[in-house]
């Protein structure tokens, strides 16, 4: 995974859906994950050491960048060896447990307050005879803040008008040539169509009216066709900047209605 991108996808942990997301900045892993019902979040940062030591104390060691490649792996599922699991304090000290060899239904509840709203991001690692557990902990973040919201829509806003204005721009542009090229072709079309006509009248004058009547009427019906042609295209294109901006609206209704909540 290269510095400064991030993947986000969702999960369902234990039948609840979450949102996870991941960010990677030069040696610094940034995870998020938000509980897409209420919208609560847990987030932490590691740097490339502190993610190096975690997976040498499992006895499986990962360099920073293999690990944050096998993390991006389990949330987008595009790996079988890889998964994802979120614990509680209480879970992962059941884990710890059961993995020493200690019998223990229920974990004791912690002491800390923190600790009983922090979450542990596990990632599990599959090899043929084990599985290894890279715990992230994950420090309780809260609901999102409107005011970053509002910000965050203001943004987007100003984001999507500037690209719109681009995109609307090299559309028009194109369209505009596609038009010339598709008229320039038309143009051509009917020239050569017009001096068939005059070819079949010079015909008239040896064929029958009927029959030359008829071949000329053909070929109008041609032209014609060519001409709906190109009002059809003229929809489809027109439907299309239409059916952008619906999406946009979509979007924008999605994010004030968090906001609302």
């Amino acid at each position: 995974m290269e510095g400064g991108s991030s993947v986000q996808a969702d999960y369902v942990f234990r039948g609840i859906e979450y949102i996870v997301t991941m960010m990677v900045t030069g040696d610094v892993l940034e995870v998020e994950v938000e509980d897409r019902l209420t919208s609560e979040q847990w987030r932490g940062e590691f740097e490339a050491v502190y993610i190096e030591d975690v997976t040498h104390k499992t006895g499986n060691f990962k360099q920073f960048s293999i690990f944050c490649n096998m993390l991006e792996s389990a949330i987008t599922k595009s790996s079988e060896s890889v998964t994802l699991d979120l614990l509680t304090y209480s879970d992962l000290e059941l884990l710890r447990n059961r993995k020493a060899g200690v019998a223990m239904r229920h974990a004791p509840p912690p002491k800390s307050g923190a600790l009983n709203a922090k979450r542990y991001l596990i990632l599990i690692y599959s090899v043929e005879f084990d599985r290894i557990h890279y715990p992230l902990p994950l420090p309780y973040a809260g609901k999102p803040d409107p005011v970053a919201l509002q910000k965050i829509i203001r943004g987007l806003k100003e984001d999507l008008a500037s690209a719109r204005s681009k995109q609307g721009k090299d559309y028009r542009d194109s369209e505009l040539r596609r038009l010339r090229a598709e008229f320039e072709k038309l143009l051509q079309e009917k020239q050569e169509l017009e001096v068939m006509i005059l070819q079949l009248q010079e015909q008239m004058k040896l064929s029958s009216t009927a029959s030359t009547s008829k071949e000329v009427k053909i070929l109008k019906k041609i032209i014609q066709s060519l001409e709906e042609e190109l009002m059809k295209e003229k929809t489809k294109n027109q439907r299309a900047t239409n059916k952008r901006n619906q999406d946009y609206r979509q979007v924008l209704d999605e994010v004030r209605f968090q906001l609302m909540e």
